[in-house]
């Protein structure tokens, strides 16, 4: 019981702000989940299951679902996205980035993807957007108001490998009223994999609704 009330008053004090802290690896039940739904998602790339085993393993993650159906909450509510210790905030989607170094206008991380995120023996081309949008957001969003992703444009230099360690950085340039302009490079050791240049726009009083009310769960 004791552990049942700690969790959920764990779970009663997850929000949206973000405390942009350096990546501190949890070892808890939650971070365990994410971490064996990524093993599914690499496992299940990197197979060519039989129909038989293929339908057995369906049926066990349909079963899953199932059972965490029961316990759906509203995103404001939801813990995915919202662990900020963990890489990839808890989001298993999301490539797993691990912060190291953060300042007022700077951050430092790194990611390491296996084939799940594989575009042909390299790093999928839509998964670079992907990892320079969660740093330099988190960044553009720290410590100031709300804002949104209005451009990302990524430059790429070379093929990002998998399997290994690259390094992420980000940089806060300026900002000129509500704009926010922002930058990034995506490396492996000193080869140069990719750049990125963002605009955040700071949203105005009743842009931070939610524009997904009333959809959820439809056609599911």
């Amino acid at each position: 019981m004791d552990d049942e009330l700690s969790a959920a008053a764990a779970d009663d004090s997850m929000g949206w702000d973000d405390p942009f802290l350096p990546t501190c690896e949890s070892v808890d039940e939650y971070a365990e989940l994410v971490r064996a739904l990524r093993a599914v998602q690499e496992a299940v790339t990197r197979s060519r299951p039989t129909p038989a085993v293929a339908a057995a393993a369906g049926a066990c993650l349909s079963e899953i679902a199932t059972a965490m159906r029961e316990f759906e909450v509203d995103e404001d509510r939801q813990t995915a996205g919202k662990r900020w210790d963990l890489a990839g905030r808890g989001h298993a989607l999301a490539p797993p980035l691990h912060l190291d170094e953060i300042t007022a206008s700077s951050a430092r991380g790194r990611v390491t993807v296996g084939r799940f995120h594989s575009g042909r023996y390299a790093m999928n081309g839509g998964v670079t957007p992907l990892i320079f949008d969660e740093i330099l957001a988190r960044l553009a969003n720290h410590g100031r108001p709300w804002a949104r992703t209005a451009h990302l444009a990524v430059d790429f230099r070379a093929p990002a490998p998998l399997h290994t360690e690259l390094t992420v950085t980000g940089c806060f340039v300026r900002q000129e009223g509500r704009k926010r302009f922002m930058r990034g490079a995506l490396h492996h050791g000193d080869l140069l994999l990719a750049e990125a240049d963002g605009l955040w726009i700071e949203l105005k009083p009743g842009q931070t609704h939610n524009i997904s009310d009333g959809q959820e769960g439809a056609g599911r």
